[in-house]
């Protein structure tokens, strides 16, 4: 028992406690979706703020700039008002065309009831087939001519003369320009020839003239045609006024003539002071008023 007293009684020593210091806990990235929800959208009518690499012009763009582009090609939109009108009238004009197109099915849809015929020639043409192959499918002559007291009877009357009369003016303006078309040769061939023009020639300056013809028939009218069709006139113009002065300068000679010769050649006696002989040379030839005043002359002196 003193041994066991004696020996030193040991206290256990407490092992100081390891303590971890914890990490602060990580804030979760945030993802791409949770971003965008964070960011303001942008109301109708502000500008987009531009994303990275993008120019502000496509970020800003209108979503019906494509389609009004393809709709108004001719048209250049600026400004949110500008596609919004540019909409509007998009939008009435599909309307409109949805109304017409609406109106004019209910009418088709109505005549093909009343006339089956009528749908069946149209079916067939869609597939391929003539007006007249679908009609002798579906309809005879017989069927086409109206007789007498049938209710369509005077209507088909009036068509049937307006469509005569129509094919006979077509007909006679046909026939009038086969016949211009070889008038017009001649004049060219004949034409060709007094100005001696080889065909050559003849085919350059006919061919200026169809250029000028065309221009015109097409409602242009430039200043080298003006130019040439008033060379032609003053051309024209000169030469009638040319011979209106030779015939007046003719005219006047004449005139001239009878005058000279209308004048008294005297009374055959010598001038006082001059030679008592006139020199046979100089003496003119008698002429018709001569004679008429020398018969007067020899009347009054019996």
């Amino acid at each position: 028992m003193a041994e066991e007293e004696k020996k030193e009684v040991k206290t256990p020593v407490e092992k100081p406690v390891e303590t971890k210091e914890e990490a602060p806990a990580e804030t979760p990235a945030e993802t791409p979706a949770e971003t965008a929800e964070a960011e303001p959208e942008a109301q109708e009518g502000e500008a987009l703020v531009p994303e990275e690499g993008i120019p502000a012009e496509e970020t800003s763009k209108n979503k019906y700039a494509e389609r009004l582009a393809r709709a108004f090609p001719d048209r250049e939109f600026k400004s949110d008002e500008d596609y919004d009108k540019g909409m509007e009238e998009y939008l009435d004009e599909l309307e409109g065309y949805k109304e017409r197109g609406t109106m004019a099915n209910q009418k088709l849809i109505a005549l093909f009831e009343s006339e089956p015929q009528v749908g069946d020639v149209v079916r067939d043409m869609i597939n391929g087939a003539t007006f007249r192959e679908a009609l002798a499918r579906h309809m005879s002559p017989e069927d086409l001519t109206a007789v007498e007291g049938d209710p369509d009877f005077e209507g088909w009357n009036k068509n049937k003369a307006t469509r005569e009369e129509s094919l006979n003016k077509r007909k006679a303006k046909q026939e009038e320009y086969a016949k211009n078309l070889e008038f017009s040769q001649q004049a060219i061939e004949e034409f060709a020839k007094e100005n001696d023009m080889d065909d050559e020639s003849a085919g350059k300056f006919l061919a200026r003239f169809d250029s000028m013809l065309a221009d015109i028939n097409s409602g242009k009218i430039s200043k080298d045609v003006l130019m040439t069709i008033k060379k032609a006139w003053d051309y024209d113009n000169d030469i009638t006024t040319a011979r209106e002065q030779g015939e007046l300068a003719g005219k006047n000679k004449n005139i001239v003539a009878q005058k000279e010769a209308a004048k008294p050649k005297g009374d055959g006696l010598p001038k006082i002071g001059g030679s008592p002989v006139a020199p046979q040379a100089n003496k003119p030839e008698p002429n018709y008023i001569d004679g008429l005043l020398e018969r007067t002359s020899k009347r009054r002196a019996l």
